[in-house]
């Protein structure tokens, strides 16, 4: 599973680093054709990173949540939830040494 979802990630950069390559490649080869004037395809370009940018940033996000329903869906705990059982854990071990206590004093009460 792990090594899938590295191989899902990794051909999702690629992807994007090509992309990205390839119109920085495109809109230079048409400003030296003087298909467009260098502002613009400047402005493109710039257009272009700014929507991949934006486009990754949400592909992580949608990426990260699948991630943690997937552990979920595994039966793992997040480390709040993990925090929160350690803390009763903690209580019902401490009031289980108190009743053993009472239950000892009693018992030593009787002989």
């Amino acid at each position: 599973m792990n090594d899938f979802l590295k191989k899902s990630f990794l051909i999702g950069l690629g992807a994007t680093i090509t992309s990205k390559d390839k119109a920085e490649k495109f809109l230079n080869d048409l400003s030296k054709s003087g298909g467009a004037a260098a502002d613009e395809a400047k402005s493109l370009l710039e257009s272009f990173n700014e929507k991949g940018k934006e486009n990754t940033d949400k592909w992580r996000a949608e990426f990260h949540k699948d991630i943690v329903d997937a552990i979920k869906d595994l039966g793992f705990v997040s480390q709040e939830e993990y925090g929160s059982l350690k803390e009763k854990v903690t209580l019902l071990e401490a009031e289980l040494t108190e009743l053993r206590q009472k239950v000892s004093k009693r018992e030593s009460s009787e002989d």
